[in-house]
């Protein structure tokens, strides 16, 4: 499809006035003055990007990291400190990063935006130290092994434009859909037991240099207070849309089409870019400090730090002790943060589906997508298997679908349909399943 053709996800409002407010629309103005952010424990308002030194490049013996494939799906393995992990996504990656950058990313964010974008986030955002230090790592790594230059740029790529670019879901419109169930809701086929499960789609783009450079990312920080966590995401994207940590605990990002998002003064006051915010919270092994890893330590980062877009995330972890339900849907908003659970809604107590509208933050809105989640619970007496819940899910795409995935948290597994160039929407293929072990490399 020409590029001039295909259909992109659309900038929100606020970024275009925000930017002319605070960076004048060049690279060289400064941003507007602004209240200092008020830092928060996981993260801290971000220095000037560029001026720390470049990272030292390890010697090609010390890559920290290893492209494979398994069963026709590339994945990304990386060990060692955010510098190290970033050096060898970026040597590993290059010509990957560079065509997502250059005919993908350019076409969604212009370069003079680009620019602009990059300056005032320097000041505005909460990027966790440790993803500044990834990010700087995956430019030295580029460097290292043949360069970092975008032509449409006229310039190398910096670690501020790839900061710039995992933060595009708070900078666009996408779409996704979610669908979780547990207990009674699974109970009935005999692999699940009743063990909680869910369909996930990534509704984005059909854009071919992105389908194309799709994979799994799996990370092994050397911070004994950190936690393996994988990734599906693209060539030199390190924030989280969907992720699962070595407790099970997951996480799925859907846009939230409220009318909670930041005004431009108010997301010139600071904010925490979200897919940025999950990947550090969900790498952290207890956050709320009970002892545990848990979707609690989601919810508790999220309630400490200041949002700008308005999105969802859809948490999935392993039961507990007890009647508390593995799911919840937090809804997000510049203004709060709203916890919807199973029960209040007509899914019952043993299901819970996100589309992208609010439903219990704001009025519920009228969506196709949402009411077949329901036929389809009133037609399966609120009963899934795992195939009719892949079902479903294929269903529930939308033309723009980059990926669908299956979700097993107790057993840390993930069934993963990545979408190929050209291929259909609504293509009945069935996941490509992958068990912790292999994806990590680890016994």
């Amino acid at each position: 499809m020409p590029a001039s053709a295909r259909r992109r996800p659309s900038p929100r409002p606020w970024l275009a006035v925000l930017l002319a407010l605070g960076c004048g629309g060049t690279r060289g103005d400064g941003p507007a003055s602004a209240a200092t952010p008020t830092p928060a424990s996981a993260s801290a308002p971000a220095p000037a990007i560029e001026a720390p030194a470049e990272p030292a490049a390890p010697a090609p013996e010390e890559l920290h990291g290893e492209l494979t494939t398994q069963q026709g799906q590339r994945v990304l393995r990386l060990w060692g400190t955010p510098t190290q992990m970033g050096h060898a996504h970026g040597a590993l990656l290059r010509e990957e990063i560079l065509e997502i950058v250059d005919g993908y990313a350019l076409d969604v964010i212009p370069p003079a935006t680009l620019d602009a974008a990059g300056a005032l986030y320097s000041t505005v955002a909460r990027v966790p130290p440790r993803l500044r230090e990834e990010a700087e790592g995956i430019v030295a790594g580029m460097k290292a092994a043949g360069g970092a230059r975008v032509e449409r740029l006229d310039r190398e790529l910096r670690a501020s434009d790839l900061l710039v670019l995992n933060a595009m879901t708070d900078l666009l419109a996408i779409g996704c859909s979610s669908v979780s169930a547990w207990g009674h809701g699974t109970e009935e086929d005999p692999s699940l037991a009743g063990a909680p499960i869910m369909v996930r789609n990534l509704d984005w783009s059909e854009d071919p240099e992105l389908l194309r450079n799709q994979l799994l990312i799996a990370y092994r920080p050397d911070d004994p207070e950190r936690q393996p966590l994988v990734s599906v995401a693209f060539a030199g994207y390190i924030g989280c849309l969907s992720c699962m940590n070595e407790a099970g605990v997951s996480a799925l990002f859907n846009m939230g089409y409220g009318d909670g998002a930041a005004s431009p003064g108010e997301a010139l006051r600071g904010f925490s870019p979200a897919n940025l915010l999950l990947r550090d919270t969900l790498e952290r092994r207890d956050v709320d400090g009970d002892g545990r890893s848990t979707a609690d330590d989601v919810e508790a980062a999220w309630r400490e730090h200041q949002h700008a877009g308005s999105y969802l995330l859809h948490l999935l972890e392993p039961r507990r002790e007890g009647t508390e339900a593995p799911a919840r849907v937090l809804e997000v908003e510049h203004d709060g943060v709203v916890a919807r659970s199973p029960g209040e809604g007509p899914l019952g107590p043993e299901l819970l589906a996100a589309t992208n509208h609010m439903r219990r933050k704001a009025e519920p809105q009228s969506c196709s997508r949402y009411d077949q989640v329901l036929r389809s619970a009133r037609n399966h007496e609120r009963r899934f298997d795992r195939d009719e819940l892949w079902a479903l899910g294929t269903r529930l795409r939308l033309p723009q679908v980059v990926c669908s995935l299956l979700v097993e948290p107790e057993a840390r597994r993930l069934g993963v349909w990545l979408r190929a160039p050209g291929q259909d929407a609504q293509a009945e293929i069935p996941p490509v399943v992958h068990e912790w072990s292999s994806l990590l490399g680890v016994p």
